[in-house]
């Protein structure tokens, strides 16, 4: 088959609201936006309408899929293993109605995506050329030739979250940590680090037991064969980071210290363990950061070339003198984004 595209329609906004007063005639509260090619002035595109709705569990079909099959919508796709992901079809044939998760990194990525193509007009025109080209060509299936378009989506996202990546605003520090002024020290890979992290996470759960959401090792260590700083990062998430009476006099008495907050930033909250070195990273549901630390690990896990990329980078920064080591995280941005992306993808 091929790709019919379209060259920009004026239409096309005005669908998009015809479909989201469809919508909000039935879910009221709905939280929606017009995503893909067509809410992008100038670009080619599918005549299809991509409506994302935003719901708290994809899973609970039954909170938003009846009165949307009340609207003429029905549920085409099911993809539970990817950020429980829904396609209905509206009631004409080039609707696409996407619902993910709030706090899904996949939610952020189609708003920036959208929002940079409708700004920069080199990476528009760059995409269309790309779409051009791909379209000529036989497919089998409208999803081979999206698959496609990976290489390059990825090229103008990686510029994108660079460009605009979410500003995590004033840190407060509880406790004060001296400068590092020196060069960060890694080590290779030692099979001990996931024994760590299972005492780390019997103390935890000791000490909090229900108030417990989720619980994950994360960062370096958490991945087999990578290089790392002998240090543990434990991801926590608890029914609300910002509610520290709730959590953080457990944690001290089993050994933990308050460091940061950072309270714009996903309300944030970082504490210490010091035997073996510990970074407990404290997050709410529904929380992108959780979406995106879950899946840069596991991407690692599981593709040893963005493992070897990732680990040349910070052997590569690591022998620099760093006034902090926050700084040299800093520095790795741009290869930690290109992996994320390719996770998200």
């Amino acid at each position: 088959m091929n790709i019919e595209l379209a060259e920009y329609d004026v239409a096309w906004p005005g669908l998009y609201e015809r479909e989201r007063s469809r919508v909000l005639a039935v879910l009221p509260d709905a939280e929606l936006e017009h995503v893909g090619s067509t809410s992008v002035p100038g670009l080619c595109a599918k005549p299809v309408i991509d409506l994302m709705l935003v719901v708290d569990d994809p899973l609970d079909e039954a909170a938003y899929v009846p009165a949307l099959e009340a609207a003429g919508y029905r549920v085409t796709v099911r993809e539970d293993d990817w950020h429980d992901h829904r396609i209905l079809k509206g009631p004409d044939t080039n609707i696409n109605l996407h619902v993910f998760p709030r706090g899904c990194a996949q939610v952020r990525r189609h708003l920036l995506f959208r929002d940079w193509l409708r700004d920069d007009a080199e990476d528009r025109e760059l995409y269309a050329s790309a779409k051009r080209a791909l379209a000529g060509r036989e497919w089998e299936r409208v999803q081979d030739y999206a698959a496609a378009k990976t290489e390059v989506v990825l090229d103008i996202l990686e510029r994108a979250y660079l460009a605009r990546p979410v500003e995590p605003g004033e840190v407060e520090f509880v406790t004060e940590t001296l400068p590092h002024n020196a060069p960060v020290v890694l080590e290779d890979y030692n099979p001990v680090w996931p024994r760590w992290f299972a005492v780390e996470e019997a103390k935890i759960r000791a000490a909090l037991g229900e108030r417990i959401v989720r619980l994950e090792h994360v960062g370096s260590t958490s991945v087999p064969g990578l290089a790392a700083k002998p240090l543990i990062d434990i991801l926590l998430i608890v029914p609300d980071s910002a509610d520290e009476d709730a959590y953080v006099p457990a944690l001290v008495a089993a050994g933990y210290s308050l460091r940061l907050r950072e309270r714009v930033w996903h309300e944030h909250r970082l504490l210490k363990g010091t035997e073996p070195k510990v970074n407990l990273h404290v997050y709410s549901p529904r929380c992108e950061e959780l979406d995106r630390m879950l899946a840069f690990r596991d991407r690692l896990r599981a593709y040893p070339e963005d493992r070897e990329e990732y680990e040349r980078t910070k052997r590569e920064l690591a022998g620099r003198t760093w006034k902090r080591v926050q700084d040299y995280a800093d520095a790795k941005t741009r290869v930690v984004e290109r992996i994320i992306l390719r996770a998200l993808s």
